[in-house]
């Protein structure tokens, strides 16, 4: 009887540990199932931290290409506002470079001469440079035309005379030529539009 009672109690035994080692294992996997949810979670917010902050990265980028922006916009608006202003002397001081005379004695033209090459260096190196116009194809763009003169020795709309000289400020129009440009005569567009007219003036 007792033998059989021992082997009842071995048998419970085993059977208890099997039962433990299952709840163990059942409480292993649930911890190892939270984990890996959690884990999930923090990979989840590490991405959209990493997100935030490659926005941030761009959203200052931006801010840094806008404030250089601005800057420059800045810095060309105060120089085009006080060269507008300088050009008047400026020009004014050429005028007087071409009309002084000998009369007026040398030192005296030397000096006008000096200043006003070194006011064209000060004027270049801000940026300032003339709009080329005499002798080349009218640009709507940079050039003001004042008159229309019949010229049939060059193209139409090909500029013949400047009225008052126009700049650029960095490749910005700071202030357009002001031009006189070239039109064919009547019968000049009478016969380039009809070309059968002039062979026949020809033949007579």
């Amino acid at each position: 009887m007792s033998n059989g009672t021992e082997k009842d109690t071995g048998t419970s035994d085993k059977i208890g540990i099997v039962q433990g080692s299952e709840v163990l294992f059942t409480e292993q996997q649930a911890i190892i199932q939270s984990l890996k949810q959690e884990l999930e979670v923090s990979k989840k917010k590490v991405n959209e931290l990493q997100d935030s902050m490659r926005r941030l990265a761009a959203d200052f980028d931006n801010y840094k290409k806008w404030a250089a922006k601005e800057r420059q916009t800045t810095r060309q608006t105060a120089a085009e506002s006080l060269i507008k202003k300088l050009l008047d002397i400026y020009e004014t001081l050429g005028k007087a470079v071409s009309a002084v005379n000998n009369a007026a004695g040398n030192e005296f033209k030397d000096g006008i001469k000096m200043i006003h090459k070194e006011f064209s260096r000060i004027l270049k190196s801000e940026g300032l440079e003339p709009i080329p116009s005499v002798g080349i194809p009218l640009d709507v763009c940079r050039h003001e035309v004042l008159m229309r003169k019949v010229n049939n020795e060059v193209p139409e709309d090909t500029i013949i005379e400047e009225i008052q000289k126009g700049y650029l400020l960095n490749t910005f129009v700071l202030r357009p030529a002001k031009v006189v440009v070239s039109q064919k005569s009547v019968q000049e567009q009478e016969n380039i539009q009809n070309p059968e007219n002039q062979e026949e003036t020809k033949g007579e």
